[in-house]
C-alpha cells in the first residue's frame, strides 16, 4: 500500500482516518476537526462526507481518431453533512470542533482492483472525501481524498479452509506436471526434463496464506556411456543440470484481467495481462536457507534393448523442494464488467534458446478475512475485535494496489464545478 498518514489536513479540515485494509460489511470510523476560526475566515458554510464504491473500466478504440469509451457501476454512495454554518453555534471557549462520523460497507463487494495497459484500464475503486463547501463563486471547496482497500469478507466455509491450512494441512493432495525434450545445439540427441507440482487439493485457496506445495525436477541426459558419468571432466553437471538452489526457479502469478464496455448494443473488451513474483518461496534469493530440498544422487538407465552397461544409456537425476506460498492478492472476481483470473507458474531455466520448462497451473483465490464486529459503542456492537474472530487480525494489505490506485488517477470521483 502506498504510504497515506492518518491525519490529513486542507485549510480548517484535518481527517483523522485510520489507514488499514477494510472488509466487505464493516463498520468504519473516523472524525474530521473543524477549526470554527480558520472556517469563518474561510468563509466556510458546509462540512459534507462522502462515501463511494464504483467500477469504473475504459476502452479506447483507435483509427482515423481515437474514441474513449467509459463504463461505470456504482456499488454504493453516500452524502452525509457533518456541519452547516447556519444550525451551528460558536462557543467561544472552543475554537476547534470534532465530528465523528461512521459508515457500514456494504456487504458482498468485490475486492479493490486496478489494471491498466495503453488503450485500457479497470479499476474497483473506494473512497471517502470530506468536503468544504465555500461561499463565493470564485473560492475553491476545501476537499480531503483518502482512497481505501476493501476486501470481501469471507464465509465460515472459506475460513476453515484457511484455518486447516495454518494448522498443517491434513487433507488430500494433487498433482500437476509437465514434461519437455530439450536440446542444447540445433542437433543431436535430446535430452529431458520434467516437472511435478504437489499442491492441497481444494477448489479454492485462502489469500494471504501460507499453501503448502512441494515441487519436483527430474532431469535425463541424452542417450550416452556409462562411463561419461553424470558430470563433466570439469566436475560441472551434464546437460539439462539440476537447479543447485531454490533460487534457480521462478514461481509468478500471472493475472489476466478482462475488461468490458458496453457501447449502445455493442460489447467492447480488451484483456490486461501482469506476472507478479512471488516472495517468499521458490526464486526468492532472500530464503533460499528456508526452502527445504534434497538432490538423489544420479541413477544409471540403460536405453531401451540395451544388454549392458557398455551400451548406451542414461543419467537420470532428481531434486525435490518443499516450501510453502503466501497470495496477498485479490481474490478471484467476476463483475458486470471486469474479471479476473490467476494462474501460478513455475519456471525452471536450462541452457539453450527456448529450454525453458515451465508448469503453469489455474489458481482461484477467496477471501480470508472476516467482517470485524461492529466497533464498541455502535449499533449491535459487542465486546469481540479482531483477535476473537479465528484467523485472528485484520487483513493484510493487497499487493497488487499500484501507486495508481491509491493516486486516484483513476477513480470516478464526483463531479463538483468548484473542485
Amino acid at each position: 500500500m502506498a504510504s497515506q498518514s492518518t491525519t490529513s489536513t486542507d485549510g480548517p479540515l484535518t481527517l483523522h482516518f485510520h489507514d488499514m485494509t477494510r472488509v466487505a460489511g464493516e463498520m468504519i470510523q473516523g472524525s474530521v476537526e473543524l477549526n470554527l476560526i480558520s472556517a469563518q475566515e474561510d468563509n466556510l458554510d458546509r462540512l459534507r462526507i462522502k462515501f463511494r464504491g464504483t467500477i469504473h473500466s475504459k476502452i479506447t478504440t483507435t483509427g482515423y481518431r481515437n474514441v474513449d469509451h467509459y463504463q461505470f457501476v456504482t456499488l454504493f454512495h453516500e452524502d452525509l453533512v457533518l456541519w452547516a454554518r447556519e444550525s451551528a453555534s460558536l462557543d467561544s471557549d472552543h475554537h476547534t470542533l470534532t465530528l465523528p462520523f461512521e459508515f457500514k460497507l456494504p456487504e458482498n463487494l468485490p475486492s479493490s482492483f486496478h489494471c491498466w495497459w495503453i488503450y485500457r484500464h479497470a479499476t474497483i475503486g473506494y473512497s471517502l472525501e470530506v468536503v468544504g463547501e465555500r461561499a463565493g463563486f470564485h473560492r475553491w471547496n476545501r476537499r480531503i481524498r483518502r482512497l481505501i482497500s476493501v476486501v470481501p469478507g469471507a464465509s465460515e466455509k472459506q475460513l476453515l479452509a484457511k484455518e486447516s491450512l495454518r494448522q498443517g494441512w491434513n487433507g488430500p493432495w494433487q498433482d500437476f506436471a509437465n514434461e519437455e525434450k530439450l536440446r542444447q545445439g540445433l542437433w543431436g540427441h535430446y535430452s529431458h526434463a520434467r516437472v511435478r507440482l504437489t499442491i492441497p487439493n481444494m477448489s479454492s485457496y485462502p489469500i494471504a496464506t501460507p499453501i503448502p506445495f512441494r515441487f519436483h525436477v527430474e532431469t535425463d541426459t541424452k542417450p550416452m556411456r556409462i562411463s561419461d558419468a553424470p558430470v563433466d571432466k570439469h566436475g560441472k553437471q551434464l546437460f539439462p543440470a539440476l537447479p543447485a538452489l531454490a533460487s534457480d526457479m521462478k514461481l509468478i502469478l500471472h493475472r489476466r484481467a478482462l475488461i468490458r464496455v458496453h457501447v449502445g448494443a455493442k460489447l467492447l473488451t480488451e484483456d490486461v495481462e501482469d506476472i507478479f513474483p512471488l516472495e517468499g518461496s521458490l526464486g526468492d534469493a532472500t530464503r533460499v536457507a528456508a526452502i527445504d530440498h534434497v538432490i538423489e544422487e544420479p541413477q544409471w538407465i540403460l536405453a531401451p534393448g540395451s544388454k549392458d552397461e557398455k551400451d548406451l544409456g542414461i543419467w537420470r537425476r532428481a531434486a525435490h523442494f518443499e516450501s510453502a506460498v503466501a497470495i496477498p492478492y485479490a481474490p478471484t472476481c467476476s463483475t458486470e464488467i471486469l474479471d479476473w483470473e490467476y494462474h501460478l507458474r513455475f519456471v525452471v531455466p536450462f541452457p539453450g534458446l527456448g529450454n525453458n520448462l515451465e508448469l503453469e497451473v489455474p489458481i482461484h483465490l477467496d477471501p480470508g478475512s472476516a467482517c470485524p464486529p461492529p466497533p464498541i459503542g455502535t449499533a449491535g456492537a459487542s465486546n469481540l475485535t479482531y483477535a476473537d474472530i479465528l484467523p485472528a487480525g485484520p487483513p493484510p494489505p493487497m499487493a497488487d494496489l499500484p501507486p495508481a490506485y491509491w493516486a486516484g488517477t483513476h477513480h470516478a470521483w464526483d463531479v463538483d464545478v468548484k473542485s
